[in-house]
């Protein structure tokens, strides 16, 4: 398979993921980890199985020496691993930012059309079309792989012939944890809700227009997480931690 395609491996895999991520906070040895999930993945093929834990290592996991990084995404997930919920937005944003295909894929369909209605129907071949447009000889399994994703990832959803996608807001621990993501990555402390929109990854990963986040934001706000102000017809989302680390310690 061609370089730029090849990082979409496996697709979406929330149970074996799952799998992977408990027994990375059960266990710092990545040995422990990579035994543990060989033996519980329901897979038939050693190999496939080592194949998938290649996979995995390299999208959820940080290790050094052998041993597993106390990483921000897994703090979080240790503090969400009850939400259901919560649990499938953290695993399918840590996804997108690991697999760029999948990112830039959401990035399309993220229209401001989109984003003003709050929902679009298009059918397969359009999407082949967009992805035609954006790689060019792209495999049809690589297609068919990245529609699979989306719509396991709930970004997508399949009615008779066609696509249907409608806007998102993560959960709050979520969207405070993409949203403090965002500002490491950009430089954040006081971003519009607009730049917020247009220059951050929450608008593509999770189909979130602004009166959505708004709406996030104003939660997060009464949880002490950052302040939201108006001015007139703008407005700013001001943040309360310093880091990405420091809002993951904070949340209860």
């Amino acid at each position: 398979m061609d370089k730029q395609f090849s990082t979409i491996g496996y697709g979406y895999l929330l149970e074996e993921t799952l799998v992977l991520l408990d027994a990375a906070l059960y266990s710092k040895s990545a040995q422990f980890v990579r035994d543990d999930c060989i033996s519980r993945w329901p897979q038939k093929s050693e190999s496939n199985k080592e194949k998938l834990w290649q996979h995995m290592k390299y999208r959820y996991l940080e290790i050094e020496n052998n041993l597993i990084k106390d990483t921000p995404f897994l703090k979080m997930f240790r503090k969400i691993r009850t939400n259901d919920e919560a649990v499938q937005d953290l695993v399918f944003f840590q996804l997108c930012i690991t697999t760029p295909i999948i990112f830039e894929t959401l990035l399309l369909l993220v229209t401001d059309s989109f984003l003003n209605t709050g929902e679009a129907v298009f059918s397969r071949y359009h999407l082949d079309q967009l992805l035609e447009r954006k790689y060019e000889r792209m495999p049809q399994s690589t297609r068919d792989r990245v529609r699979s994703i989306l719509v396991k990832g709930g970004r997508l959803i399949l009615s008779k012939s066609n696509y249907s996608v409608t806007t998102y807001c993560p959960t709050e621990a979520v969207l405070g944890y993409a949203l403090y993501h965002d500002a490491l990555i950009n430089g954040w402390r006081a971003p519009s809700t607009v730049t917020v929109i247009n220059e951050g990854v929450i608008a593509p990963i999770f189909m979130c227009n602004r009166t959505l986040l708004i709406a996030g934001v104003n939660k997060l706000a009464t949880m002490g997480h950052c302040e939201y102000h108006r001015h007139g017809n703008t407005d700013q989302v001001q943040l309360t931690h310093q880091s990405l680390e420091e809002y993951v310690d904070a949340w209860r």
